[in-house]
C-alpha cells in the first residue's frame, strides 16, 4: 500500500452567537455542522471552546465589524481537521456554507499555520442535512 502524503492541519472557528442579533445557535445546527464536517473531511477534533480572533491586530477575544465601529467580543468553538491539500478549496466552500447557516459575515480558517478570512455570501449556500 502506498504511503499517503501528509495533510495540512486546518483549524476553523464557529462563533457561538449569530452576527445579526447576537443570539445563540440552536443545538440542531451544531449537530448538523458536526455531521457535515465528518462527511466532508472524514474526521474532526472538537469542538473546543476558545476566544475568537477575527483580526490578528485586534484585542484578543474581540473583532471589529468595520472601521469606526465598536469592537464586539466573541466566543467561538474551535474545530481541527486534516484534509488533502488538493481538497482545500472544498473545505473553504464548506465553511462559506457554514457561515451562512450560522449567520456569520466572515469565517476564520487556518491552514498549516496560515490564517484566512473567508467572506461569506448568500450565493455560497447553506449546510444541508
Amino acid at each position: 500500500m502506498a504511503k499517503e502524503p501528509p495533510r495540512p492541519a486546518c483549524v476553523f472557528l464557529i462563533p457561538v452567537v449569530r452576527d445579526s442579533d447576537r443570539k445563540p445557535h440552536p443545538s440542531t445546527l451544531w449537530r448538523l455542522l458536526q455531521d457535515a464536517v465528518v462527511r466532508t473531511c472524514g474526521a474532526v477534533t472538537g469542538p473546543e471552546t476558545v476566544l475568537y480572533y477575527r483580526n490578528p491586530s485586534a484585542v484578543p477575544g474581540a473583532w471589529s465589524p468595520g472601521e469606526g465601529q465598536e469592537a464586539v467580543e466573541d466566543l467561538s468553538r474551535k474545530y481541527t481537521v486534516a484534509v488533502p491539500a488538493d481538497r482545500l478549496d472544498e473545505l473553504r466552500a464548506f465553511l462559506r456554507r457554514a457561515g451562512n447557516s450560522f449567520d456569520q459575515r466572515v469565517m476564520y480558517l487556518e491552514v498549516a499555520g496560515y490564517a484566512e478570512f473567508l467572506e461569506v455570501r448568500p450565493e455560497d449556500g447553506f449546510l444541508e442535512v
